[in-house]
């Protein structure tokens, strides 16, 4: 077990942005060491709370097993109840926001970088106004017909015609076609899109995400089909006093529901499919694999090989309420969710260590906050434009 001091200096570190890989690695395998670390350093990021500068870190000193965390907590973290500060007092940090408009203002002093490439320029991040994703996506119906969905509005409901979920027309369709004709909800890169199927199940589409479904559901069970991700809410249908089963398709597996909330992501890129239980009971074919989920458990599908875990949903479904949540967060697979998210291609330069993020921030923020959060880790960039295209470098 590390000292308190050095504990408290790593986390000094990754506030200022000033830890290492090696030490990140060193951070990352302290919180998993118990319970209690993981919640400790949750909390600091959770209550925005306040470092005094180095003189309190250096007077820190080893603690016994038993009281040590208490101690720390009591030296390191004690928050700042006022605004103003004499000379002699030191600095104080404060987790992600407040330097953020003295960055800024320092970035648009610097102004944009550029060099001479076909048509490449450097951009400076700090300037970069790479917007969020919006409410995007395309209908395809099997009769060949494309919509595009309209942007203002976040979801499509299919009850004997296609509207919007806040009632404005789309499309009239003949029963005979409702019975016939199966849709496509196609979300792209920088889009999301809710869907309410026909039974009343409602899915939540993450961007690159693709659902098709039967515009009208058969008597003896639902199936739609599922590639990238998507957060279902599905709805408890019964006759003759037997469940009609609903089953969620993707290229590895299939999920039987009978009524729950759950997560899938299936995303082609990946090397598996994740799917999260949050409420009710799910079963998971992959192969000739089953298992069954509840509440707080969660599939891992590789190459047909499932695995359960037990896990914090919150990190997996933020999504759906339009956040970005990193708990324990390998570095790949947060420029993946940046990489759909914005719109942007991601590339790596050198040898990337492994790097762990912790911390939340809004999806509705521009990519430049989210990379200021992502850099106290030590983490770098480098983002160039080549025509419409963002290329945004990891840099280590």
């Amino acid at each position: 077990m590390k000292s308190s001091k050095e504990v408290a200096e790593l986390i000094k570190k990754y506030i200022e942005g000033n830890i290492s890989s090696e030490e990140s690695i060193q951070l990352n395998n302290w919180i998993k060491e118990k319970p209690e670390h993981a919640e400790f350093f949750k909390s600091v990021l959770s209550e925005d709370e306040v470092f005094e500068d180095a003189f309190l870190w250096i007077d820190l000193k080893q603690k016994n097993e038993n009281q040590w965390l208490d101690d720390l907590k009591k030296d390191t973290l004690d928050k700042i109840h006022y605004k103003n500060h004499s000379d002699e007092k030191p600095k104080s940090f404060k987790w992600i926001y407040y330097a953020a408009a003295a960055m800024l203002l320092f970035g648009l002093f610097l102004g944009i970088k550029r060099f001479q490439q076909t048509n490449v320029e450097e951009i400076d991040i700090e300037l970069s106004d790479i917007n969020p994703g919006t409410n995007k996506a395309e209908l395809i119906l099997s009769n060949g017909k494309k919509l595009t969905l309209r942007s203002d509005k976040d979801g499509i409901v299919i009850d004997n015609n296609l509207e919007y979920s806040d009632g404005t027309h789309v499309l009239s369709l003949e029963n005979e076609d409702l019975t016939n004709m199966t849709a496509t909800i196609q979300v792209p890169k920088g889009g999301k899109y809710q869907v309410t199927l026909p039974d009343g199940s409602r899915v939540w589409l993450n961007s690159l995400s693709k659902l098709e479904y039967p515009l009208a559901f058969k008597k003896e069970g639902r199936k739609v089909k599922l590639e990238g991700e998507g957060y279902f809410q599905v709805s408890k249908i019964s006759m003759d006093n037997k469940r009609i089963p609903f089953e969620v398709e993707s290229t590895m597996q299939t999920i039987e529901v009978t009524g729950t909330q759950f997560n899938l992501s299936a995303y082609p890129d990946d090397a598996h499919e994740v799917s999260t239980l949050v409420e009710g009971s799910i079963n998971v074919h992959g192969g000739s694999s089953k298992i069954s989920l509840k509440p707080n458990q969660q599939s891992i599908n590789n190459a047909g090989k499932l695995v359960k875990k037990d896990v914090d949903v919150s990190s997996y479904i933020a999504w759906k309420e339009n956040k970005f949540l990193f708990y324990e967060t390998e570095l790949r697979d947060v420029m993946k969710g940046l990489s759909r998210w914005y719109d942007i291609e991601v590339s790596y330069q050198g040898h990337i260590e492994p790097t762990y993020f912790y911390g939340e921030i809004g999806r509705e923020k521009n990519l430049s906050e989210v990379l200021r959060m992502i850099e106290k880790s030590g983490v770098k960039f480098k983002l160039i434009k080549s025509g419409k295209t963002y290329k945004l470098i990891v840099i280590q």
